[in-house]
């Protein structure tokens, strides 16, 4: 009873506050993210949970100035982890439990996503149980990441399919904490 009543105020309360601070303090707090001081969460962030991490969920990292952008699904049954700098644009889901197709029992299995250090990830995108993003990779708009993409790798389509590489002189450092957002 209490992770489905954490559950609605997380998403139907929480995710629409627009302090920052407020929002930071509940996903840390409460649920048990582990986020770094300069990482982010903007407004609309719909959260899937068994139970809140402290209480033997799946573990929830964001990194140092990692930015989690608007109206975004983090299923957080199978563990999630944002690497230093990584940009999520508007609308991406992360979907970290999947149905057994095979299974008798509908059964569910749950697998971590990975999200390396400066990715970059476009709107709209879905990324599936199990994949890993290597440092500096891209996912274009709209994409569906049904397969690790290497370091500096780009991808997009339906699946995903490599389409260039990204440059590995990479410097730069998101540094956006917004009071109202």
């Amino acid at each position: 009873m209490l992770s489905k009543l954490l559950l609605y105020l997380t998403n139907h309360v929480i995710a629409h506050v627009p302090f920052h601070a407020v929002r930071r303090g509940w996903y840390r707090h409460v649920l048990g993210f582990e986020m770094d001081a300069h990482a982010t969460i903007f407004l609309g962030a719909y959260c899937y949970f068994y139970r809140p991490c402290r209480r033997g969920g799946a573990a929830v990292r964001i990194g140092e100035g990692a930015v989690i952008n608007r109206d975004c699904s983090l299923d957080c049954r199978g563990g999630l982890t944002f690497g230093k700098h990584a940009s999520v644009s508007p609308e991406v889901m992360f979907i970290t439990s999947e149905h057994l197709k095979d299974d008798p029992g509908f059964g569910v299995r749950d697998e971590p996503i990975l999200v390396g250090d400066r990715a970059w990830i476009g709107s709209r995108a879905v990324i599936l149980p199990g994949v890993t993003l290597g440092e500096g990779a891209i996912v274009a708009a709209g994409a569906v990441v049904t397969r690790d993409v290497p370091a500096y790798g780009v991808v997009g389509g339906v699946p995903a399919k490599p389409i260039a590489e990204r440059s590995r002189d990479l410097h730069y450092e998101l540094n956006f904490r917004p009071w109202f957002e």
